[in-house]
């Protein structure tokens, strides 16, 4: 049963070309003038008459989406500042539209939760912390994990400790059906009606995942009567559920429901000290809902996601596009030994898509087993039951009156509410450079209350 989409992109497969690749400076202003200027003749387009070729088709009348990390970003409105004084409009790169990759913004989601409940050091102290279930699922990994996990290892984290979590909350809200269910298998033995598990889904969004207002209403109780760690795991679910849910978006092409995903992400980037992507992220709602015309909305808005192989659910960022074709380019199809040369990669760049075919037509013709690079999904069953295990031990879900921790993770949504409210704007450098607002107890007005309301937050 999935969600009813916002703004569906059209399921059908996305044409992808390659480029020749480049050797500049990417990390300069200069190089990235050099690049567009590069792929603009690769393509075959831009101003017949500043370029003094009539072959080319003449873009004065069309903008070019770039899709790229916030450095391109940066490096592009540098470029766009540093023609500004040019005579035309081509020349200005006046056609040139930025727009932030997705791929880059999920890895920062993974980042900043990273940041909230991994980086300090108190915060992994609790029997019932992030850390502890990491313990469990990836043993001989904690110490990569505690200074630099990298995106992929932290996505599966989440994917997979968030699992853990729900499990176990499916696990306390079947007990509290009936005292003869000790575990699911029990409950799953029953042979509950479907109306019967939305219902209980239902009371799971609602009493276990760390809302602003629930949480300020568990933490103004005498300390007599608070669960600190309970309150602690509240947030972790709210938080692995909306990188969950961005994923999800991502992966389903409804970029509605993704831009949907961007204001509690806004919030939590600003207080993890993430600003330039709460800029990014604000500025580019900004110029697409207030700015753009309705054409231009919608040919930006389809465009960020793209779906190479056609099939539904497949969806993929640009940006990841260009990381995919840069491992082609670079490692798979780069050649090795002598050949493996500068010069080769460039030259033989261009036909990385047919290598990839070529060796796809091989497989298939000698009746090859493996015809995939894709690796098949662990089996976590055996590792999910030993972590559910030390969840029900501990009582990860369970309110515990008078139990304490090691730290409080503070709720960082209404802490990014602050911070939004005191800097000027997304180009508030002194807000940039700041770390947000101080962690001590911190009240909302009831105007922000009401927008996290909306937000259903």
């Amino acid at each position: 049963m999935s969600p009813k989409p916002i703004d569906q992109i059209p399921t059908t497969k996305t044409p992808i070309l390659p480029v020749r690749a480049m050797d500049l400076a990417n990390s300069t202003v200069g190089g990235n003038i050099e690049a567009i200027a590069d792929l603009l003749k690769q393509g075959g387009v831009g101003d017949p008459l500043e370029m003094d070729d009539e072959t080319l088709i003449d873009i004065m009348e069309h903008v070019v989406v770039v899709h790229g990390d916030l450095g391109t970003g940066e490096r592009l409105d540098g470029a766009q500042l540093r023609r500004a004084i040019e005579s035309s409009p081509f020349l200005r790169y006046q056609f040139i539209i930025f727009v932030l990759g997705l791929f880059h913004l999920k890895m920062a989601c993974a980042d900043a939760i990273w940041r909230i409940f991994i980086k300090p050091l108190q915060a992994r102290l609790d029997s019932t912390s992030v850390m502890e279930d990491i313990g469990y699922l990836r043993p001989r990994e904690t110490g990569k994990i505690i200074s630099n996990p990298g995106f992929r290892r932290m996505h599966e984290v989440i994917g997979h400790d968030g699992t853990c979590r729900r499990l176990d909350c499916w696990r306390v809200e079947a007990t509290k059906e009936s005292s003869t269910f000790e575990d699911l298998d029990q409950y799953a033995e029953s042979k509950p009606t479907f109306s019967d598990l939305i219902k209980v889904a239902g009371r799971l969004a609602r009493n276990y995942v760390g809302k602003p207002s629930m949480l300020r209403r568990l933490r103004r109780r005498p300390v007599a009567q608070r669960d600190e760690q309970y309150e602690n795991n509240l947030l972790v679910n709210q938080y692995f559920l909306l990188y969950e849910e961005i994923t999800y978006a991502m992966n389903r092409g409804d970029i509605g429901h993704v831009e949907v995903c961007f204001a509690p992400w806004v919030c939590i980037f600003k207080a993890t000290g993430k600003h330039k992507y709460a800029s990014a992220m604000i500025k580019h709602i900004t110029n697409v809902h207030f700015h753009y015309p309705a054409g231009l909305k919608k040919a930006i808005r389809h465009s960020m996601l793209v779906n190479p192989s056609g099939r539904e659910g497949c969806f993929r960022a640009v940006d990841w596009v260009v990381e995919l074709y840069n491992l082609f380019i670079k490692r798979v199809h780069g050649g090795s030994g002598s050949t493996r040369t500068m010069e080769n990669i460039i030259k033989e760049s261009i036909l990385v898509q047919l290598f990839k075919h070529t060796h796809s037509t091989l497989e298939k013709n000698l009746v090859l087993s493996h015809l995939t690079t894709h690796h098949s999904e662990p089996d976590m069953t055996t590792t999910f039951a030993t972590v559910t295990a030390h969840m029900a031990e501990k009582a990860v879900h369970c309110p515990n009156p008078g139990r304490k921790t090691k730290y409080t993770i503070v709720d960082m949504i209404g802490k990014g509410m602050q911070a939004l409210k005191v800097s000027k704007g997304p180009g508030d450098n002194a807000a940039d450079k700041s770390e947000g607002v101080d962690e001590a107890d911190f009240e909302l007005t009831p105007e922000e209350e009401d927008i996290l309301l909306d937000m259903d937050l």
